[in-house]
């Protein structure tokens, strides 16, 4: 659907795995190799018979997370199931794919009826977080798209601990709301009645998974770093946190990282 809807070819790739550490026989492994291809060829056929844009299928062998990542460096979007096994958790071939991908991911955990209508892009006002909002906009015109910022919570032990009593840590914490509010409308500014927003308090990751919960949301987007991350991290906390645990559809929208080792 999302080729069709950008007139994008679709390119299907299925990664056959090394077997040898199994210690399968090579009359075994023709067996898994030729039956894993057929399936591969009746997927591709299946998708031919209902697509409106080119589909091109490529079995090829390697490591499935390393040899993703980099057929997927030229394409626009990268799009993978969430799991095997289990649609409601990540697999590992998907969580290492996110972390290594220089492509926007989509990690996909429901069976599409149809294309995504209510989407919420988790920000947290840095340049970073952004992208997540223009990609939602730029991706899914149709869509609902709403913008969220959670206000962390993470600092309110220690300014405890640093002696602020209770009705001090309360007033503090509307004080922030309400910046968090302001900081919110100057954010969002450039893109109007495009979107609408909200401001929750608590945890980024809990809030965000309740806020997809109570608007039934298809799909949350956010950046793959945050504020706090250095150009140095592939994927942050809250972006791997969602493509753990979200209720929904993940898009990881990527931003530019300078990984090296230290």
């Amino acid at each position: 659907m999302l080729a069709e809807e950008s007139d994008l070819e679709l390119q299907l790739i299925h990664v056959l795995e090394p077997v040898a550490e199994a210690m399968i026989e090579p009359e075994l492994a023709k067996l898994i190799r030729d039956h894993e291809r057929d399936e591969a060829r009746k997927l591709a056929d299946w998708v031919r018979s209902r697509a409106s844009v080119p589909v091109d299928l490529e079995v090829v062998n390697g490591s499935p997370s390393w040899t993703l990542t980099q057929r997927a460096k030229k394409a626009p979007l990268l799009v993978l199931g969430s799991s095997t096994i289990d649609n409601f958790s990540v697999g590992p071939v998907a969580l290492r794919v996110t972390r290594m991908s220089q492509t926007d991911t989509l990690i996909v955990r429901r069976q599409p009826r149809v294309p995504y209508r209510r989407v919420i892009a988790a920000v947290d006002f840095s340049e970073q977080s952004r992208v997540a909002v223009e990609h939602a906009l730029e991706k899914f015109p149709e869509a609902d798209v709403t913008v969220l910022y959670s206000l962390p919570a993470r600092f309110d032990p220690l300014l405890a601990d640093a002696g602020l009593f209770a009705e001090e840590l309360s007033a503090s914490r509307e004080h922030r709301l309400r910046l968090a509010t302001d900081h919110m409308e100057k954010f969002a500014a450039p893109w109007g009645d495009q979107v609408r927003t909200q401001v929750v308090d608590g945890p980024p990751i809990s809030t965000i998974e309740e806020a997809l919960r109570r608007r039934s949301a298809d799909l949350v987007v956010v950046g793959s770093r945050g504020a706090t991350s250095t150009r140095m991290v592939l994927l942050g906390t809250v972006a791997e946190g969602l493509v753990r645990g979200a209720p929904c559809d993940v898009l990881v929208a990527r931003t530019s990282s300078q990984f090296r080792r230290p």
